[in-house]
């Protein structure tokens, strides 16, 4: 088809219609010049925007790409490159790559020697760049594996006996690890904890001391009266020990006078009663087992002043505690764990017990038991369990052979005659409680 030249950019093509136009009207040379004015000014008007050549690279902004530059590794490069804004220049990433072993296998075409690595992601051509030697690795320097044995001071007879030791004790809490009432992971650390509160809650052994119109002999008295009030309301053997600790704590801290004494008794056992019972006594009960001596309201007013002067706390281990700790260490039967129970009880009205913590009286109480009832010995598993040895018993069983051996005698005879019935398997009416080797402990009594 026709074209008219146009400017210096080009030719640009003329319309059919538009050629056909100027055929059929003759327009003149004038009207024709000004038409295909327009029509270049509209043409140029839809591209001038688009640059074309050379000029399209520098005014869009689109960097002239290399030899291989853009592909592969290298735009990554250049797009994660910092800026040369402030005086930073751009520098190309090196990532070494040695090998340092080389697995050889079936698959292989080419020996180790021949393999080559790059020490560079540099986009310039490979006839360019120098091969990189592989550099062996320094090995580290070994220390002796080995170090030659020192001489050590030891006693072949004493490592031979704690291992024989360690090997017949026995782990009495496996059987009841599938059982969480029992805490069976837990119990060791639970009987440390106790050993700690029975040392923070020890009593001083010479309290009564500080008080002007109390004596041992009273407390006994006061004692052996409430393990038969104790025994008439049926409580927990956990209500009696406790019972005879709240006394001898707020005797500690507070004057007592002769006359209150049984008020004190009395209203140590309703507290004890409401810390361990499900059912405790009422107020009314203690009203009339002291026959009306003292009115409900001054029980009341007795208990908060106790509650008060102890501060509320009576979790303090017991011996029955420990006691039940040791009897499974032991394996002890029905009639040894209730002897050591006896042995404990006649302990609550001597005033010369306080000097000993509760778990060293439940232990010495089922050593003295294991002798009476079975001829036995304190085991490795006893000693591990209540960590005293039979040597540090000895002080203790002296103590409490001397009270079997006067209780027949004792003016106090509540423990006595709760130990002789049969619901107490009779154990007070033990021969062996007069054997040779109770009254060979009892003997070595240093407070008698």
């Amino acid at each position: 088809r026709p074209r008219i030249a146009s400017s210096k950019n080009g030719q640009v093509p003329l319309s059919r219609w538009t050629f056909l136009f100027l055929l059929l009207f003759e327009v003149d040379e004038k009207t024709r010049r000004m038409a295909l004015r327009a029509f270049h000014t509209s043409a140029d008007e839809n591209v001038s925007h688009i640059p074309r050549g050379k000029a399209a690279l520098t005014r869009m902004d689109i960097k002239p790409r290399t030899a291989l530059g853009t592909i592969g590794g290298n735009s990554l490069r250049d797009r994660h490159a910092p800026s040369g804004k402030g005086g930073v220049t751009k520098t190309a990433f090196a990532v070494p790559a040695q090998i340092t072993r080389v697995k050889t296998d079936a698959f292989t075409t080419r020996p180790p020697s021949q393999l080559t690595t790059s020490t560079t992601t540099s986009a310039l051509p490979t006839h360019n760049r120098q091969p990189t030697p592989a550099h062996k690795p320094t090995p580290p320097q070994q220390e002796d594996e080995f170090p030659e044995p020192e001489v050590m001071d030891m006693d072949v007879g004493q490592i031979a006996l704690a291992l024989s030791n360690k090997l017949v004790i026995e782990d009495i809490d496996e059987s009841d690890r599938d059982n969480p009432q029992l805490c069976a992971e837990y119990v060791k650390e639970i009987y440390a904890y106790m050993r700690e509160l029975e040392i923070k809650y020890q009593v001083d052994p010479a309290y009564l001391s500080t008080q002007s119109q109390i004596n041992s002999k009273m407390r006994a008295i006061l004692i052996d009266w409430l393990i038969q009030v104790h025994l008439r309301f049926t409580l927990l053997q956990e209500t009696l020990y406790l019972t005879v600790s709240i006394i001898d704590r707020y005797l500690q801290v507070e004057p007592c006078d002769k006359s209150d004494l049984q008020l004190v008794g009395v209203t140590a056992m309703l507290i004890a009663s409401k810390y361990e019972e499900m059912y405790a006594p009422q107020v009314d009960d203690f009203v009339f087992i002291t026959d009306r001596t003292y009115s409900s309201d001054r029980i009341r007013s007795m208990e908060r002043h106790m509650l008060n002067a102890l501060d509320y706390s009576f979790g303090n281990p017991l011996c029955l505690h420990f006691l039940r700790r040791y009897s499974r260490a032991g394996n002890a039967g029905p009639e040894m764990h209730t002897m050591a129970k006896f042995l404990l009880e006649l302990s609550l009205t001597d005033y010369h017990c306080l000097r000993f913590l509760p778990s060293q009286l439940a232990a010495t109480a089922l050593y003295i038991s294991c002798k009476i009832c079975s001829d036995g010995e304190w085991t490795p598993t006893l000693h591990h369990y209540s960590t005293y040895s039979e040597s540090q018993l000895l002080p203790c069983a002296g103590r409490l052979t001397w009270l079997v051996s006067h209780m027949a005698t004792s003016k106090q005879q509540a423990v006595r005659k709760k130990y002789s019935s049969s619901k107490f398997l009779k154990v007070a009416t033990n021969s062996g409680l007069h054997s040779r080797p109770i009254r060979e402990l009892a003997a070595a009594d240093s407070t008698s």
